[in-house]
């Protein structure tokens, strides 16, 4: 719960019980003017306010950028771990969840499946070059027995693709 924001949403609604109270405090007597109906209908926007604060995750930040009492929170993004001094990080080169061509029939194939659907050869990881296998439903490397994209192996020297030769024909296992 945001306090500053419930405390908002209090004053809008004690601000709609006075205007409605007005009449009877300024006049006497009760008389329906203006600033009555507009206390009437300051209730449920004060409401709305109050179940707003209600639900906020985090009470020492706000939401709107700091306009309901917490200006010196700043939407940059925390710092990260960082890697060590003689050391940097080294990119993938691919995103881990794109599709690979087969390197025989290129047919598309996911990343999640170790054999071509069409021509049923074992793929290659994209890292070390080796044909993947399979563990628990999952494609891994046989040298290191990580996913595809944790694959810290030596890279192998093989041909990343095959010339077509002609129509591939699936084989059956």
């Amino acid at each position: 719960m945001n306090r500053s924001i419930v405390l908002v949403g209090t004053a809008i609604i004690l601000a709609g019980l006075a205007l409605v109270a007005s009449p009877l405090v300024l006049f006497g007597g009760e008389v329906f003017t203006p600033e009555q109906e507009f206390g009437i209908f300051l209730a449920p926007i004060g409401l709305l306010v109050i179940m707003i604060g209600a639900v906020q995750a985090n009470p020492s930040a706000t939401t709107v950028g700091g306009t309901f009492g917490n200006p010196d929170v700043r939407p940059a993004r925390a710092a990260g771990p960082r890697t060590p001094a003689g050391s940097r990080a080294v990119p993938l080169g691919f995103n881990p969840r794109e599709a690979v061509d087969c390197r025989y029939c290129r047919s598309v194939i996911t990343y999640d499946l170790a054999f071509c659907p069409r021509c049923a050869r074992p793929r290659d990881c994209r890292v070390c070059g080796r044909v993947l296998g399979m563990a628990e439903d999952r494609t891994d490397c046989p040298g290191c027995h990580r996913i595809e994209a944790f694959c810290r192996c030596p890279r192998l020297s093989r041909p990343r693709s095959a010339p077509l030769t002609g129509p591939a024909r699936a084989r059956r296992t």
